[in-house]
């Protein structure tokens, strides 16, 4: 998950838990009855509620009577109102019969601001104190960018309280809030056919000015040039998803407006003829743009899709194809088979594309490449899905019904599974409504209206009868999933049933509300197999805290993320008014990190929490003051600043995760606000220069890097024992991280600039010969113009080896991973490494591109071991009959989640000496990124000792996206998750 994709889930829950606030009748100004209001709903029937509440409502330290007081209860996602009442004359109100688990308590009381707190019920009697503040007016102006007002905006106001307040201006364009809490307030403004303002820090009544949309005209020629009358223009983009269509006039123009600055795609097409799809179309704010599309002759694509890999394979009828031009497009082509198995797509230009498929009862299949010149129809093989069956019971062996299932692992190529009813579904129906193609833009002075549903669009308040009134007005669904999707839930007896599940070697991934999730063993499942597997749910514990500042005060609208240690638990929530935060069914270690509230963009603050089980844990996060800013100037050797340079700032304090990139001005500084004091790596990176990694313990006012010269470096390639110059070898130095590339040219030389100076891994390449690599020491040759030479590389021709790869009691292993040399545990997801093979579901595999001469090749599998044989290869005939036995099955990994650390792991030394040591680093990986070298020794991972292999896997894995400090033997490095094959 994306850092933005979390702040979404941040700013949602927000605006849910709002939209229910306002449902509920919770406004900032006078109500009126409203008939169209939607009530929200109570928890299910079948929720037990056994817990009680007693909030008491205080303001300037005496009790608020008449308080109104209602409690929301959190479950998969949704609020729902769990009770309501009213304070007495003391000030407190007490209600019963509430659910267990998280809960929101919103107070109100007239002439008072709104307020919030966050507590976890268990079944027990809890008692809650808010407080609430005096309220405060404010009158919000909304205007166009002439001054003149706009009617019928939609304001937003956030106060200390996270859940905003909202307004529609009136003919004035004024929009006025009567009842919110103190400043400062985060005002924002929105209009139709006008880009969004947001405005931070407002202490008073203010003025917003939005800016008119912008539009953009595309002009459709044909191959002569002349003007392509109703040609179909497709156009997506940043503020335009999913892609939408239009057709151009008697002029051959199409114009598209209402567009918010951002950059967009365009196509266009017309009968066999198409054009280059056009990327990365900048729109500034207001802007009218044109450009210029030419048609050219397109291609079809014939799609065969059939049931396996033999070549009798049957067609698999109502498949769902896409094609995608480059790889990923704005722009795919969908079809559906017929009863053969064959549909046709197109037209496309040329250039490389890709197909993939997916049909009911089967999984989808890794994408195919489209052959260049095409002339038969491409096969697209599916694997018939296989079966996970399995029962759910807690720790008295007691079933559990209504826990929800997930089928996560990976599948027989190392590609991570997770995998649901719903997703599928959510596939299938999302391609059942994309299928037509683009839905068609209708000009109505700004972006258009679709006939028919529309995407998803974010939930608006509709005026009900006035602007004291409002109502939550969902955006219609695109598609409606059928409400007999059949979700992979235990039965009463706790038993559940998944299929088609993707073949690999999986687990099921059980979620209940009520209980931590749990993980089943790691089962193998073959092409149309079964297993069946067992999963015990802990009851967990709970959670509360409250995050303040470095005084203490309550910091509230804070972004709190829960994260497992070991697992894939991750849940997000904002602080409420008086700073708290729950979390319900935690497991025993998490790790709690806290964004502030002007930036929930940037977690600040992270912190390791133990729970204990059936037991409620409480901890308090303090919000560091903002430290000062650093500043870094870069300089050259002779003193010189440096414009433009790429400055990447990380920390290396396990508990304050910054990480930074900025470019410096054209005095060569940069300021990077909060990180004063912190240890610090700054990388820079200028073209020209040697890429530069400094850290320091306790970053100072300012900081100066001089930067040296990059080395060139230059060699020759050669092929038939040197005796011909080779053109076209692509030779790729890897050098303190980075990946250099270069090709040869007609007398075989080749030159790379910017080489740090040392230790250098050069690999060269050649479509048509063996691939051959060297390690080398780069030295500086005292002058910028003289390249340092490296030694030669002859090229030999390349050898098929061919085989197949056993366990240990010689029963064929599919999805084995076979190269030269030793094959890592962990790549980066995305096509395998050149010199890298997969076995097939016959554990057969062919292995081309390899050197003549005595070779050893090693297999590898997850969970099921490591080997390797050796074998006399020559050039111009397949060496076949090598056989790899896999043995010693290894403990490097739990594959419950998708992210961690591209590198192989091995232990030397035992017992309380045991050491952790990076046996391998993945090519291009951001392990390789960050400077992780084989030999390393992992001390610590974020700050906790490791003690063994194992241990070190769960530490590195977690959210893709998410960076850990891994302390080594010569240091510490920031390293950023991915998402990894295995």
């Amino acid at each position: 998950m994306t850092r933005d994709r979390v702040i979404e889930i941040a700013v949602a829950l927000c605006a849910l838990v709002a939209g229910l606030v306002l449902l509920a009748g919770i406004t900032d100004v006078h109500r009126r009855a409203a008939p169209s209001l939607v009530t929200v709903p109570p928890p299910p029937a079948s929720v037990e509620r056994d817990s009680a509440l007693t909030v008491a409502v205080t303001h300037a330290g005496g009790a608020v009577s008449g308080a109104e007081v209602r409690v929301f209860w959190e479950r998969g996602g949704r609020y729902y109102l769990a009770g309501q009442g009213r304070t007495g004359s003391d000030g407190r109100v007490h209600i019963g019969e509430l659910p267990r688990g998280v809960v929101w308590v919103l107070a109100e009381a007239p002439g008072l601001a709104r307020t919030s707190t966050q507590l976890a019920l268990d079944g027990s009697e809890r008692t809650a104190e808010v407080t609430l503040l005096a309220a405060s007016a404010l009158a919000v102006t909304v205007t166009d960018e002439e001054g003149t007002p706009l009617n019928h905006a939609t304001v937003l106001v956030t106060a200390a309280d996270p859940l905003p307040f909202g307004a529609l201006t009136s003919a004035e364009g004024i929009a006025r809030f009567l009842r919110v809490g103190p400043s400062p307030w985060t005002v924002k403004a929105s209009a139709r056919g006008y880009e969004s303002v947001t405005r931070s820090g407002v202490t008073g009544d203010t003025t917003l000015a939005l800016r008119r949309l912008g539009s953009l005209t595309v002009r459709v020629e044909l191959p002569s040039g002349k003007p392509a009358v109703g040609a179909t223009v497709v156009i997506a983009g940043s503020g335009l998803w999913p892609a939408r269509r239009t057709e151009t006039d008697v002029s051959g123009d199409a114009r598209v407006s209402g567009l918010v600055a951002g950059n967009y795609d365009v196509k266009a097409s017309l009968g066999n003829l198409v054009s280059d799809t056009v990327f990365g179309i900048a729109l500034e704010r207001g802007d009218d743009t044109s450009i210029t599309v030419q048609l050219m002759a397109g291609r079809t694509v014939v799609a065969l899709v059939t049931d396996g890999e033999e070549d009798d394979a049957q067609g698999v009828a109502d498949a769902d194809v896409v094609l995608v031009e480059g790889g990923v497009s704005s722009f795919p082509l969908r079809g559906r088979t017929g009863s053969d198995g064959r549909v046709e797509l197109g037209p496309i230009g040329p250039g490389p594309a890709t197909l993939s498929a997916s049909a009911e009862g089967f999984v989808a299949a890794s994408p195919v490449l489209v052959p260049e010149p095409l002339e038969n129809p491409v096969r697209i093989p599916l694997l018939k899905g296989a079966t996970l069956e399995g029962e759910v019971v807690d720790t008295k062996d007691r079933p559990v019904d209504g826990a929800t299932v997930e089928v996560i692992g990976t599948d027989m190529h190392g590609l991570p599974i997770a995998e649901t009813p719903m997703t599928a579904a959510l596939r299938r129906a999302h391609f059942d409504w994309a299928l037509p193609g683009p839905q068609p833009l209708i000009p109505a002075g700004e972006l258009g209206v679709m006939p028919g549903p529309i995407p998803p669009i974010p939930q608006a308040w509709d005026s009900t009868g006035g602007v004291d009134d409002w109502a939550l007005a969902p955006g219609p669904s695109p598609f409606e999933l059928s409400d007999n999707v059949e979700q992979w839930v235990t039965l009463l007896d706790g038993t559940f049933k998944a299929s088609p599940v993707t073949p690999g070697r999986v687990r099921a991934l059980v979620r209940h509300p009520a209980y931590v999730e749990g993980v089943s063993e790691l089962v193998t499942l073959a092409p149309g197999g079964s297993a069946k597997v067992k999963v015990v749910l802990l009851s967990g514990g709970t959670l509360e805290g409250k995050v303040v500042d470095a005084s203490g005060r309550a910091v509230s609208g804070a972004r709190v993320d829960l994260t497992a240690v070991q697992g894939t638990l991750e849940r997000t929530t904002i602080t409420a008014g008086d700073g708290s935060f729950a979390f319900a069914a935690v497991p025993e270690q998490v790790i709690l990190g806290v964004a502030r509230p002007d930036d929930l963009s940037r977690i600040v603050v992270r912190k390791t929490v133990d729970v204990t089980e059936g037991e409620r844990s409480t901890v308090e996060i303090e919000l560091p003051e903002k430290r000062d800013a650093l500043r870094i100037v870069i300089r050259d050797e002779d003193g010189q600043p440096l414009d433009a340079a790429q400055v990447t700032v990380t920390s290396l304090e396990s508990g304050s995760p910054l990480r930074q990139t900025a470019f410096t001005t054209d005095n060569g500084v940069v300021s990077i606000d909060d990180a004063r004091g912190m240890q610090l790596a700054i990388t820079v990176e200028v073209p020209g220069f040697a890429r530069t990694t400094r850290q320091v313990q306790n970053a100072p006012e300012e900081i100066v890097i001089e930067l040296s010269r990059g080395v060139m470096v230059a060699g020759r390639v050669t092929s038939v024992h040197g005796r011909q110059y080779l053109e076209g070898a692509m030779v790729t130095v890897v050098s303190e991280g980075r990946r250099l590339v270069g090709r040869t040219d007609a007398e075989g030389r080749y030159r790379i600039k910017d080489v740090s100076p040392g230790a250098v891994h050069v690999v060269v390449s050649h479509p048509e010969l063996a691939t051959a690599e060297l390690d080398a020491t780069v030295e500086r040759t005292g002058r910028a113009d003289r390249a340092f030479e490296l030694p030669d590389v002859d090229l030999t021709e390349a050898a098929t080896v061919e085989g197949e790869v056993v366990d240990a009691k010689g029963n064929p292993v599919s999805g084995a991973r076979v190269g030269v040399g030793m094959v890592p545990a962990y790549l980066p997801t995305g096509a395998l490494p050149a010199g890298m093979v997969v076995t097939d579901i016959k554990g057969h595999f062919s292995l081309s591109g390899v050197s003549p001469g005595k070779v050893t090749l090693s297999a590898y599998a997850p969970d099921v071991g490591r080997g390797s044989a050796s074998a006399e290869v020559s050039a111009g005939r397949p060496t076949t009959g090598v056989r790899i036995r896999l043995s010693e099955r290894e403990p490097d990994d739990d594959p419950t989640v998708g992210g961690s650390i591209a590198i192989t792991l091995g232990e030397r030394g035992s017992g309380d000496d045991v050491e952790v040591v990076v046996v391998q680093v993945a090519a291009g990986s951001e392990a390789e990124r960050a400077g992780l070298r084989p030999g390393d020794v992992i001390y610590a991972v974020d700050g906790v000792d490791v003690t063994g292999m194992r241990d070190a896997r769960a530490r590195l894995s977690g959210r893709p996206g998410s960076d850990v400090v891994i302390e080594l033997s010569r240091g510490a490095v920031r390293v950023t998750r991915e998402q990894v094959r295995r």
